[in-house]
Parts: C-alpha cells; sequence; structure tokens
C-alpha cells in the first residue's frame, strides 16, 4: 500500500496548490442537508452491515462509512469558511487546525487511500482490515456528528444575535 505522506508537507501543498478555498457565504442549508444525509446513511449502514459482513463485502461497508466521515467533515469544514474537493486537502486541514478532535492523520489518511484503492484501482478491503478499522470507523462518526451538531447550533445562534 502507498505510504502515508507527512501531514504538514501535505497541508501546505494543499494550501500552496490552492486546494482549501473560503466560499463567500456559509449555505446553512447544504451543511444541514449533508448532516441529515450521514445521519441516514449511517441509519442504513447499521442494518445492513452484518449481511453485508456475511457475505463478506467490506469494500462497500468501507466507502459507504467512508463516504459518511466525509460529508460531515465536509459540513463542518463549511461552517469554518473552508471548502475543498480534494478529500486529502480536508483531511489534513482538521488535523493541522484542530488536534485537539484527536484526528489520527495515518488512520484517515489510510481509510482515504483505501477507498481510493476500491474505487480506483478495484481492490477489495480484507476483513483483517476491517476488523482493525471498524471501531475506528464509529469513533469518528461518532466525533464529526457531534462536532456538526455543535457547530451548527453556535452558527445559528450567532446568526439570531
Amino acid at each position: 500500500m502507498k505510504q502515508v505522506k507527512e501531514l504538514e508537507k501535505v497541508y501546505n501543498q494543499c494550501i500552496s496548490e490552492g486546494y482549501l478555498q473560503e466560499p463567500e457565504e456559509i449555505d446553512f442549508e447544504k451543511v444541514k442537508s449533508l448532516l441529515a444525509l450521514a445521519i441516514q446513511d449511517l441509519n442504513t449502514l447499521k442494518q445492513t452491515i452484518p449481511i453485508m459482513e456475511k457475505m463478506e463485502n467490506y469494500s462497500l461497508i468501507w466507502s459507504g462509512k467512508y463516504e459518511i466521515i466525509r460529508q460531515l467533515v465536509q459540513g463542518i469544514l463549511f461552517l469554518e469558511k473552508i471548502s475543498s474537493n480534494n478529500h486529502q486537502c480536508l483531511y489534513a486541514y482538521i488535523c493541522v487546525k484542530h488536534d485537539d478532535w484527536d484526528i489520527d492523520w495515518e488512520t484517515i489518511e489510510t481509510m482515504r487511500l483505501l477507498r481510493n484503492k476500491i474505487h480506483y484501482e478495484g481492490r477489495p478491503v480484507s476483513k483483517d482490515v476491517w476488523d482493525r478499522y471498524k471501531l475506528k470507523f464509529d469513533i469518528y462518526e461518532d466525533i464529526f456528528i457531534k462536532l456538526l451538531k455543535e457547530k451548527l447550533i453556535e452558527q445559528e445562534n450567532k446568526n439570531n444575535n
């Protein structure tokens, strides 16, 4: 597997190549929609993961869980007036700017790299790899849902004052 690049190098490259933009306005409806979709997808996955595990379709689980995390992170960063179409840059930003969130760069970058291997190289995720990351996905989903909800409330309170 590809080696995880150093966080600071990735972040600096994202900045220098213009992958992190600052939108003019915050699109609250988009953020709320990203949160709602992530929660709906998560609830659906909770019902279907046992079936997919039984069928040993760990790649489909991985892709679904990854997409939920990406949506949540994108929503959080929209509220911070940061956007990017580059997933690596989204994660580099949160790891550099929010080290208090306890998001491990190597873990989240490995999640992204393995998702890319599924989508672009047709490489499946093994049961062993899924078992090692299952809890990490759950923890990160919980963290990002909590953060996004808190940030939405903060922004709404600011707008109402």
